[in-house]
């Protein structure tokens, strides 16, 4: 745990972990454990609409601004940030605090396509964006290869790659991996959007109906685009090889990563997705593509498979190798458990605890 007389002289800053809808969240939300003194402040909530959430931030900011104002022992505020609304939200964060507190800023961006945001921005927001970069005394990124472009092409300075963290889970024994009922169990965990490649993963399963029907059950779980989504599985009678959950939560996730035999994310863009990392902590394979840190983290034949975003034939045949072969779910979820371990909190809290002392020294 990372001593109070450190922590309490550091506040987070990032979206609220108590109702989350995104990897940052649930990141922030296992962070909190690691503090013995734990400030926050929240920037966005996912409300109803951009009115009630621009109204929101404008009260968080004038209780970040209190609150900095009234507690000098703050020296150090570590910000997570992503990309578009997230990214721009930051900027003004990062502006109260370095220009008007002078107090120094870590900046732990968490966005798996931040070089497609930069190269879509116009000249004005590209100058916003590098300025937002260099002002910061600290970058944290969630993989090496992120690490490696903010340096190169930004020129960065002081970048480290911080894990994301996920917590140790329990294997239920009366959920063990294999074949159940001669059905091998997918799961995927994640934001309803092309960009994830669920739809990718819905036209793999419709134009292969007959050879995987009654062979293989998909779980889906998440929000976005789920209109879509359902529309897709009624359409192309997917329902009965595949089961729409919405957003999961709580027991009902911890459930179905303990029931899934393999976890499946075949996104176009990734940082380090803990959605990954998770399923990984539960002893399962996976199913997923070589975009940001994932390659970091899955091995294509050691604990699972991966392909280029959009090969659809590809993530049929990684498919077709866990049903084929139901033994290969029980080592690659093994060999999972062992990868996973330098995302645990143990492992994590040393290099956070090491940044906040050298910029409080």
């Amino acid at each position: 745990m990372i001593s109070k007389s450190i922590a309490g002289r550091v506040l987070l800053v990032g979206p609220d972990y108590r109702d989350h809808r995104g990897g940052i969240g649930a990141v922030i939300g296992v962070h909190k454990d690691l503090y013995e003194e734990f400030n926050f402040i929240a920037s966005h909530r996912p409300l109803k609409n951009n009115f009630l959430k621009a109204i929101y931030f404008m009260r968080q900011i004038i209780k970040l601004i209190g609150f900095l104002a009234t507690h000098r022992e703050i020296q150090v505020v570590h910000i997570h940030s992503s990309k578009q609304g997230s990214f721009y939200r930051k900027l003004i964060i990062a502006c109260i605090v370095k220009l008007i507190f002078r107090r120094k800023t870590i900046n732990h961006i968490h966005s798996g396509n931040f070089s497609r945001f930069y190269d879509n921005s116009n000249v004005i927001s590209k100058k916003l964006i590098r300025f937002f970069l260099r002002l910061n005394d600290v970058t944290f990124t969630v993989s090496d290869s992120w690490k490696t472009y903010f340096e190169t092409f930004f020129h960065l300075k002081n970048v480290h790659k911080i894990n994301n963290i996920v917590i140790p889970h329990q294997q239920d024994s009366s959920l063990c991996a294999g074949t159940k009922n001669g059905l091998v169990y997918f799961l995927f965990l994640g934001m309803i959007h092309p960009d994830k490649g669920i739809f990718d993963l819905l036209q793999v399963l419709k134009e292969h109906r007959t050879e995987l029907f009654n062979r293989i059950k998909l779980f889906i779980g998440g929000n976005g685009q789920t209109g879509q989504l359902e529309k897709m599985i009624e359409a192309d009678d997917l329902g009965g090889m595949v089961e729409f959950k919405g957003w999961v939560t709580g027991i009902e996730k911890d459930n179905l990563l303990q029931f899934s035999d393999v976890f499946v994310l075949p996104s176009y863009y990734e940082g380090s997705p803990v959605a990954v990392l998770e399923a990984m902590s539960y002893g399962t394979p996976i199913i997923s593509t070589t975009v940001g840190g994932i390659p970091e983290i899955v091995q294509t034949g050691f604990n699972g498979w991966l392909h280029r975003p959009g090969d659809q034939g590809a993530l049929l045949k990684a498919i077709l190798y866990y049903i084929n072969d139901p033994e290969s779910i029980k080592r690659h979820g093994a060999r999972s458990m062992q990868m996973i371990e330098d995302y645990y909190p143990r492992s994590v809290e040393p290099q956070l605890s090491s940044v906040y002392s050298s910029l409080l020294s």
